[in-house]
């Protein structure tokens, strides 16, 4: 209490008034008016008698750090001033009245302008831009009285593809000189520029438009890493139906497709290292297909050539696409039985044969069939793909025909590869190409077929259990996996 008090005379005494009481001469409780001296604080030594040593150098400079926070500061500064002021320039320039044209010296003002600046401040500069100001820019460059020359076009085209993102290129090309701003994106730009440019233009143009195959080259250009990086999910989903062209001649022409671009991106595709995307982009595209199946197809390309690269993509890693789509993507085989059954009709059974003799192995399929593999969480892969492949192929019979020999006649085509064994005598009444054991088996499975006393499920489980040479039922590694991965797709739907 008495130091407050000391406190409000002196504040009083400050302030020119009289104290309402004296102050004490001394302070009560031993206080001190005078200060005391002030001292450096002793260090406290750690157990051991040590003495912690001070910061390298002695104290830190605290202007260091702030330093640094200034100088940043005055950087963003300049480089916000100087897209102020180059976009003021590039706006004025663009100014295109009855009375002001823009002309061959504003258009290299512009140039200039921009080229003087650092890559993203172009980027910042254009994208301030309106689309109006783009439109006016785009078309006075290739303008008859006072446009650019064409050496100067590629140059200020290229300078501007090798700085902008694919959302200000795709603002170009839409603005006017389409053409042109893809080829100079074709040569100046990154390789996931281009692809996510590509994607952009296949949502706005359709084969009609003449620069559609060249949005094709943006990505064989870009390649199958960049193609890769650039499409989740949700853009395959969307990219699927994009690549197929649709378009009709003439307003209110019937819609046709046009599959060269997803035949090329596709194949582009295939030489990606992630399965994961070639398996989803197999699915979105195979579903694209299969969903537009009553629109007819105009160009080289016919349904049956798109489907055979979607085989080339599967094939480019057979086991590795097949067990993603086995294992997560198409676990009952919807869409692979689809694929299998477009492909069986489009006279195309030699691809599912490659494919089959990819998951099939080397000569010796039964130590092939028993490999562990290397994830425990999907253990003998080749067994699990190949119980996958059959049961898809049973559906995309199934779905084929009911006749009993047109059956039976596709069962024999697909197990000429996957039984692996002695062909059987040639009085034999099945005509599959079986061994000797296998043939009795089969004899019953068909004629309980024919009779309509077993299914087409029944009969190729039948003959797709794994057998020895001998012709015996294997019934070792690998059995369980295969049996899970065909009742997956064969028996839950």
């Amino acid at each position: 209490m008495l130091l407050i008090a000391a406190l409000t005379v002196a504040v009083a005494i400050s302030a020119g008034g009289s104290p309402d009481a004296p102050v004490p001469d001394s302070p009560a409780g031993g206080l001190a008016l005078e200060p005391a001296p002030i001292r450096d604080p002793v260090p406290v030594a750690p157990p051991g008698g040590a003495v912690p040593p001070g910061p390298p150098g002695g104290l830190p400079d605290p202007a260091g750090p702030l330093a640094g926070l200034v100088a940043g500061m005055a950087l963003l500064a300049a480089r916000a001033r100087r897209i102020s002021a180059a976009g003021s320039v590039v706006e004025g320039a663009l100014q295109d009245s009855l009375f002001s044209d823009v002309g061959h010296a504003d258009l290299e003002l512009i140039g200039h302008t921009l080229a003087d600046l650092e890559p993203g401040e172009t980027l910042a500069v254009v994208a301030g831009l309106s689309d109006r100001e783009l439109g006016v820019w785009m078309r006075e460059i290739d303008g008859r009285l006072g446009g650019l020359r064409a050496s100067e076009q590629a140059a200020l085209l290229a300078m501007l593809a090798s700085r902008l993102d694919a959302t200000q290129l795709q603002r170009l090309a839409t603005a006017g000189e389409r053409g042109a701003v893809i080829s100079a994106a074709l040569q100046e730009a990154s390789p996931n520029t281009k692809v996510q440019l590509a994607i952009d233009l296949w949502d706005q143009m359709s084969p009609t438009d003449p620069e559609w195959p060249l949005i094709d080259q943006l990505v064989t250009s870009a390649g199958p890493a960049a193609l890769d990086r650039a499409s989740s999910p949700v853009v395959v989903e969307a990219v699927a139906i994009d690549l197929l062209g649709a378009h009709e001649r003439w307003e209110g022409a019937p819609t046709r497709l046009q599959l060269e671009s997803a035949q090329r991106v596709v194949a582009t595709a295939a030489g990606s290292d992630d399965v994961r995307f070639k398996a989803g982009l197999f699915l979105a595209v195979t579903q694209a297909v299969v969903g537009t199946d009553h629109i007819p197809v105009v160009g080289p390309v016919s349904r049956t050539d798109l489907l055979t690269a979607l085989g080339g993509l599967l094939r480019s890693d057979s086991r590795g696409v097949v067990g993603e789509l086995n294992h997560r993507s198409d676990p009952h085989a919807n869409v692979l039985s689809e694929w299998m059954r477009q492909m069986i009709e489009g006279d195309r059974h030699d691809e599912l044969e490659v494919l089959l003799s990819d998951l099939l192995g080397p000569v010796d399929r039964l130590e092939h069939f028993t490999d562990p593999g290397t994830d425990p969480a999907a253990p003998y892969p080749n067994a699990a793909n190949l119980g996958y492949y059959t049961g898809a192929y049973t559906v995309a019979i199934d779905a084929i025909t009911s006749d009993a020999e047109r059956r039976i006649e596709l069962v024999a085509q697909l197990f000429a590869i996957v039984t692996g064994v002695i062909p059987g005598p040639a009085s034999s009444h099945i005509g599959l190409p079986v061994g000797p054991l296998v043939d009795v088996h089969a004899r019953s499975l068909v004629t309980g077929l024919r009779a309509e006393a077993t299914s087409v499920k029944q009969l190729v489980w039948g003959l797709a259990k794994p057998r020895t040479a001998d012709g015996s039922l294997w019934n070792g590694a690998g059995t369980t996996q295969f049996q899970d991965s065909w009742e997956e797709a064969a028996l839950v739907r």
